[in-house]
């Protein structure tokens, strides 16, 4: 724009003062020759300048201190217009704004993607080592029961032993036995929920007998009273449910329960009913649970720590089964802990039926 305004500056003079670049008779060629200033009105020069630029005003004061100075009688100076000049500033403020917010957009992107390739990443990671430690686990929840089945398959045929014994041993085996039997029970039913060929048969059942007759029955899978099992089971509290699927979630949880505290155990179940709830609870006193650990309990293989360092028997689909359980009966668990060493509490939520 100022050099606009000193084209126009440029094309008054010679307006003015009848430059032409013409060579006039006689004249060699590329000569100017100036004639006597033209005399022309302020107003008539003023219309045409800003009629040519028309972002170029005739002013009697100068507006900046660069301002051209027209030749004229009276002060007239060549300045730029305000309002263009505003205009220039707001589109540039607008320009820079837009590529500011360009760039925060494709830096936010770039971020957002660096973001999501980290946590894919990091998600891989961790199911790989939980892939890894469930391979542990299994391996080691195959081979130590079957090499003591097979220690006490041998001691039974190649000694004499009495009764006492004979009854010890078989105490033992049918512990490795039940063992096995319930890692087989978890492959399988991991495997028939990711097949989809799980299925269930719900009805309409009191929830207080039912859970009574199925924690005294795991607890007799235990040395007598070892679990040191209370039950507090609120009376009329029906929802639909599966019983033999349910039984599984309540076999695992009391089983954690067991494996995850030192004697004397104290292993509460609690059934109560809260609006459109029927809730069960299951609290222990065992290890509990780190925050770091708690939200990822239910995921498929994980268990807390490392495999090949851990003395208690699993493979970490007990708690992710609980959680596919419930929620094919439309409920949920959850899992809360003080910290390590403060037990542990297990709460699930069934939709009630009204009775």
């Amino acid at each position: 724009m100022r050099a606009g305004r000193a084209e126009a500056w440029q094309l008054d003079s010679a307006a003015l003062l009848r430059l032409s670049p013409q060579a006039e008779s006689g004249g060699r060629p590329g000569t100017i020759w100036g004639r006597l200033p033209e005399s022309k009105p302020l107003v008539e020069r003023k219309r045409l300048i800003e009629e040519r630029f028309p972002y170029v005003a005739v002013l009697p004061e100068p507006q900046a201190p660069d301002d051209p100075v027209l030749l004229a009688d009276q002060p007239a100076y060549l300045t730029l217009r305000k309002e263009f000049l505003d205009r220039l500033d707001r589109e540039r403020n607008l320009t820079l704004w837009r590529v500011a917010l360009e760039g925060a957009i494709f830096l936010g992107a770039i971020l957002l993607g660096l973001g999501y390739f980290y946590r894919k990443l990091n998600s891989e990671m961790d199911l790989k080592l939980r892939q890894r430690n469930f391979i542990a686990a299994v391996t080691h929840e195959l081979k130590t029961p079957l090499a003591s089945v097979s220690v006490w398959v041998e001691t039974l045929f190649t000694r004499q032993l009495d009764d006492a014994q004979k009854a010890r041993i078989q105490h033992l085996l049918d512990g490795d036995l039940l063992r096995l039997n319930d890692l087989v029970g978890n492959l399988l039913r991991v495997a028939q929920m990711d097949a989809g060929s799980m299925e269930f048969s719900p009805s309409p059942r009191e929830l207080g007998p039912w859970l009574e007759e199925v924690c005294t029955w795991a607890s007799h899978r235990y040395d007598a009273g070892s679990l040191g099992l209370r039950m507090n089971l609120a009376p009329n509290v029906w929802a639909e449910i599966d019983p033999k699927a349910l039984a599984i979630v309540m076999e695992n949880l009391l089983s954690n329960a067991y494996k995850y505290a030192s004697p004397p155990r104290e292993t509460v179940v609690t059934l109560d009913a809260v609006d459109d709830w029927a809730i069960i609870v299951v609290a222990d006193r065992g290890q509990g649970i780190s925050s770091r650990d708690i939200h990822k309990l239910f995921q498929r293989f994980f268990r807390a720590g490392d495999e090949m360092t851990r003395a208690i028997p699993g493979t970490g689909l007990g708690l992710f089964l609980c959680k596919e359980i419930v929620a094919a009966h439309h409920g949920y668990i959850r899992a809360a802990s003080l910290g390590q060493g403060l037990g542990s509490t297990f709460t699930l939520r069934l939709p009630r039926l009204a009775r």
